[in-house]
């Protein structure tokens, strides 16, 4: 932007805005000119001294709002400054998805000669998608792959006292479940390997009544659920039968809240990306244990234990009964870490 025009109110009703005291203030801040980068803190500090009351939030937005009405430029990234350990001359990699930071061992240039410069420091910063994000993806697709093929780890119908009902799903199609007379241990889509399986021990009526009375729980609370009533869907779930399942990583997904989603990469687990993948891609009790809310990073993968389609669905479904679907949450503890 160069100077601006002394009218200051006239520029902003040129662009659609009201001429407030606030606005005038923090665009008088800019004066133009090559070298001329202001953080919004700095924009705080000069416009503050026309109007001590500013908050730092009024700044902020008006700052978004002149970006968008074209008045000024917006350079570099909404990320904040990142601090590390290492003060070796390195340079880094950021993953678009993850959006963390890693050190790259090599890949500095050389000698950057520019008319006129004296180089004092060279950055260089690396983009794309990291290893880890990479591999989540590859486990998602094996484990899905592997539903789909072969069933879960542990065949249900193997298990003492099983019992199973088909209920239907409605835009999720018919779900198909089995329970132990300690909880619930499947959860089966219709094209899941072991579906035919899990409806023909339904239709026989074979199996306990402690675990039928699991079923009806399990019913119960999928019916609310999927009526909109916002909440986990409340069962038992017999996690010593799921052992071969990672029973830890699923449980994690529990806590993520109705209608928000949690990268892979902030979960609180150390084990690497790809069998942490393989885990909610081959989840065996998806819904009662919420792997739909998982990301990959800032991306909702496509790939899920029950397909794309039923993802979109639940998400949708969530967001419609629990307001907006919150921002990936970004916690301060790193999940799983590959070297």
């Amino acid at each position: 932007m160069t100077a601006p025009d002394p009218d200051a109110g006239e520029l902003l009703r040129g662009r659609g805005l009201r001429s407030t005291p606030q606005r005038r203030a923090i665009l008088a801040v800019f004066r133009g000119g090559a070298a001329e980068h202001l953080s919004a803190d700095e924009v705080h500090a000069h416009a503050s001294q026309a109007l001590p009351d500013l908050s730092r939030g009024t700044v902020y937005a008006t700052l978004a709002e002149f970006t968008e009405t074209g008045l000024i430029a917006a350079v570099g990234t909404a990320e904040p400054v990142r601090y590390e350990t290492n003060t070796t001359r390195h340079a880094h990699f950021r993953c678009r998805l993850c959006l963390r930071l890693f050190d790259l061992a090599a890949g500095l240039p050389g000698e950057l000669a520019a008319p006129g410069f004296s180089v004092e420091r060279i950055e260089l910063r690396a983009e794309g998608i990291c290893a880890d994000c990479t591999d989540y993806e590859a486990g998602l697709e094996a484990g899905t792959s592997s539903m789909l093929r072969s069933g879960p780890p542990v065949d249900a119908l193997s298990l003492a006292g099983v019992a199973c009902a088909e209920e239907p799903g409605g835009p999720l199609g018919p779900l198909l479940l089995a329970a132990t007379p300690e909880g619930l241990v499947r959860l089966a889509f219709e094209e899941h390997a072991d579906a035919g399986a899990l409806r023909a021990r339904a239709r026989s009526r074979r199996g306990s009544q402690a675990a039928r009375r699991q079923l009806a729980l399990a019913a119960e609370g999928l019916g609310r659920y999927l009526a909109g009533e916002p909440g986990a869907i409340e069962c038992a779930i017999d996690w010593s039968a799921l052992a071969a399942s990672d029973p830890a990583a699923l449980a994690t997904t529990a806590a993520i809240p109705y209608g928000g989603t949690s990268s892979y990469s902030d979960l609180p687990l150390e084990q690497p990306a790809r069998t942490l993948g393989r885990a909610m891609g081959a989840n065996p009790i998806p819904l009662l244990t919420p792997c739909h809310r998982v990301t990959r990073g800032v991306e909702l993968p496509p790939v899920f234990v029950g397909g794309g389609e039923r993802r979109r669905w639940l998400v949708a479904h969530e967001r419609e009964h629990a307001g907006e679907l919150p921002s990936v949450a970004r916690g301060a503890r790193r999940g799983p870490r590959v070297r």
